[in-house]
């Protein structure tokens, strides 16, 4: 499943006769409560919420429309380096990426500081999914902004200016069953790197099949269709071990502090597999965390428990991590703050429950 994913996709979308919870669950082997549907035969999104299992990296965000038995491919969570991620996935993902570059290469692009948007159409309307929202208007979050639900930024709302704005023939594309994903530059949100200017930056585009289309087919599509495309800083191939590889990976990040960039973005991919991902950051980007006020993770609760039901509520655990998703940080200043929230406004009958998950 793991090289194979879009094409478990194809299956999941033939096979399946309806989209439910349930049965979304079963197919891949994941608990039903990390989907929730909005409202009533509305989507079903996928909400990786701290499992671990290698498909939850891949399903993450990953929206499933019951009518039209559309789905809409979510954006891989992007780990660093296994020297700074001790998961299993990251070790066996650089693993897999080392032996593309021996035998091929791997692109390496500047990584973007900013909101992940994925612009999508359905039943002939575009939306604009976040990793955790499909349509980008839920919850409401700008970091060091008080009263956020007043003040908040609207994600889709943004997306969907920038893009008639400066992009207007996108939505050709979407029209063609194509899924752009962009990193959405926004100078009021706070990031290690500030935005000079708004913008939509293309990072990836996947295909109809659900297959991320390489980097040069990436090039086309935005010259086609008048896209920012992220910029190319170089490539990596001919090295076949891994010391050969973390030398570069260091290398690049004292080029990435250097010209004050967030990082770089390694893209690989094993013959017709699907894409690896890896992520290359400075120090100081790695440290960095913003600090979220008291009304932001108040309107990130109150959205999770309305998204995800009042059940959530009663384990903890759970809740912790799929508030770290809906802000779309997990770093440990974050999660920190998080649980400091969470010992704040859960009773304590609502805080004995631990996670199995």
């Amino acid at each position: 499943m793991y090289l194979e994913f879009a094409e478990t996709l194809r299956r999941c979308r033939e096979e399946l006769d309806q989209f439910e919870i349930g049965v979304l669950a079963e197919f891949f082997n994941v608990p039903k409560r990390n989907f929730h549907q909005v409202g009533v035969g509305g989507p079903i999104i996928f909400h990786q919420a701290g499992l671990t299992l290698p498909v939850s990296y891949l399903l993450r965000g990953t929206i499933f429309w019951p009518k039209g038995k559309q789905i809409v491919r979510g954006y891989p969570r992007v780990l660093p380096s296994s020297d700074y991620a001790q998961e299993r996935f990251a070790a066996t993902e650089e693993r897999r990426m080392i032996g593309v570059i021996r035998d091929s290469e791997a692109v390496i692009e500047n990584k973007i500081d900013g909101t992940n948007v994925r612009v999508y159409q359905h039943k002939g309307e575009l939306f604009y999914a976040t990793t955790d929202v499909y349509d980008g208007g839920s919850p409401l979050v700008g970091t060091g902004i008080d009263n956020v639900r007043a003040l908040g930024i609207d994600y889709g709302a943004q997306a969907g200016r920038l893009l008639h704005a400066f992009y207007p023939q996108a939505e050709k594309l979407a029209a063609l069953g194509y899924v752009m994903v962009f990193e959405m530059a926004l100078p009021e949100r706070e990031t290690a790197v500030p935005a000079h200017r708004a913008d939509l930056i293309l990072l990836d585009v996947i295909d109809p099949d659900y297959v991320f289309v390489d980097r040069m087919e990436k090039e086309r599509i935005a010259e086609d269709y008048g896209l920012r495309v992220t910029p190319l800083h170089g490539r990596l191939q001919g090295k076949s071990d891994a010391l050969s590889f973390h030398k570069q990976i260091r290398g690049l990040e004292h080029v990435a502090t250097s010209e004050d960039l967030a990082g770089y973005i390694l893209k690989a991919r094993a013959d017709e597999g699907d894409q690896i991902l890896r992520k290359i950051e400075p120090s100081q980007i790695r440290d960095w965390a913003p600090e979220f006020s008291q009304s932001d993770l108040t309107a990130v609760f109150e959205t999770v428990v309305e998204d995800m039901g009042e059940s959530v509520k009663a384990d903890a655990v759970f809740l912790e991590e799929v508030m770290l998703d809906y802000l779309g940080y997990r770093k440990r200043n974050v999660r920190w703050q998080v649980q400091d929230f969470l010992e704040k406004v859960l009773v304590p009958e609502e805080k004995t429950v631990v996670s199995t998950a």
